[in-house]
């Protein structure tokens, strides 16, 4: 019996033509190819929604079919000419097949294979990436935690001189461990030119929990924790001058800000950050969302179990261990990225 592996192509390709796996240059189709070496198997194959089965070293040019923009009599007819071509290279009633395909790519061949296995069966391609790390090895988030730890930690009070003017901000929390150190609980950016500092204050001194998205789900958590009413208007938000005509004569404002002043204290207590400088804005955003989405996906971040995030309204908070709601469980940092992201925090160069 013999083993064979067996990759579909992805959309990102090289634009001039190569050998097959030289052409499909996707951080997924990398990593799976790589894992697929790593098992030794006997043959490797990729399933090509134009050209069928290709051997590794075939030379092809570019295209632009998906199997996932067919009908399905379409990719059962694809299926028909792909066991044709397996037929002759392979023992299809003896060899153990390998699976690193999506279901289009499958479900057609598999009644007529008798060993098969599909190791990330249900898994987005968020989860693929993180499934396919750990095989390697030391997981992404295992070095991005690593590098983390190397680079200057902040709390309050802060100098702002210390603090670039544009970048990312990762946070910790007491209690919160991960990764052989302190974990990730948050991580965020800003949007405005030359806003990282401001941005930092409104969440460590600004008391006012509708400038800080961070602030107001301290404050979710530590009412509902308790059961406390004023939850109801903690989240009612008054920044517009229509919002306040609605709503501050029914909000008591000397609870709010006694609230406020109950989450001033516990991050000021509790919290401790890391910064890094990025200039340009459209960098800082990618960054901070596969940043987000690398620790969400990593099953070695979960949260303590008396991680004040776990008495969040939030869903998300409580599911994440993250104090985030948006950039959860989406595209992780490649390893190649982790790569330029950690050769960037230890030269200080952005």
């Amino acid at each position: 019996m013999g083993k064979v592996v067996l990759i579909s192509c992805v959309s990102k390709k090289r634009g001039e033509r190569s050998k097959a796996q030289e052409l499909y240059v996707s951080p997924l189709f990398r990593k799976n190819l790589k894992y697929a070496r790593s098992l030794r198997p006997d043959k490797i194959f990729i399933l090509s929604a134009k050209y069928g089965l290709l051997n590794l070293d075939d030379e092809i040019d570019p295209y632009n079919t998906t199997l996932n923009d067919m009908r399905s009599v379409e990719i059962e007819r694809w299926a028909d000419g792909v066991l044709g071509q397996l037929k002759e290279v392979a023992d299809v009633e003896n060899d153990e097949f390998v699976f690193l395909a999506g279901e289009n790519y499958r479900k057609f061949l598999l009644s007529h294979l008798k060993h098969y296995e599909i190791p990330m069966e249900g898994l987005g391609i968020g989860r693929q990436l993180q499934w396919l790390s750990l095989q390697s090895g030391k997981s992404v988030c295992d070095v991005l935690h690593s590098k983390l730890q190397g680079v200057k930690r902040f709390s309050f009070p802060f100098d702002e001189r210390e603090i670039p003017k544009n970048g990312i901000y990762v946070l910790f929390e007491k209690g919160e461990g991960g990764h052989g150190g302190d974990r990730i609980v948050r991580v965020g950016t800003h949007t405005g030119l030359d806003q990282l500092r401001s941005r930092l204050f409104q969440h460590f001194l600004n008391e006012n929990k509708d400038r800080s998205i961070f602030r107001k789900n301290i404050g979710r958590s530590l009412l509902h924790k308790e059961g406390d009413l004023f939850l109801a208007s903690w989240e009612l938000d008054l920044t517009t001058r229509d919002a306040k005509e609605q709503h501050e004569s029914s909000v008591d404002l000397d609870r709010q800000r006694e609230v406020e002043k109950q989450v001033t204290a516990y991050i000021q207590d509790h919290f401790s950050f890391v910064v890094f400088p990025i200039e340009e804005k459209e960098r800082r955003m990618d960054v901070e969302s596969k940043i987000i989405s690398t620790v969400s996906l990593c099953n070695g971040c979960g949260p303590s179990e008396g991680w004040l995030g776990g008495s969040s309204p939030k869903e998300k908070i409580r599911k994440s261990g993250l104090w985030l709601v948006n950039e959860l469980w989406k595209t992780p940092l490649s390893e190649e990225e982790m790569k330029e992201l950690s050769s960037l925090l230890g030269s200080g160069k952005f």
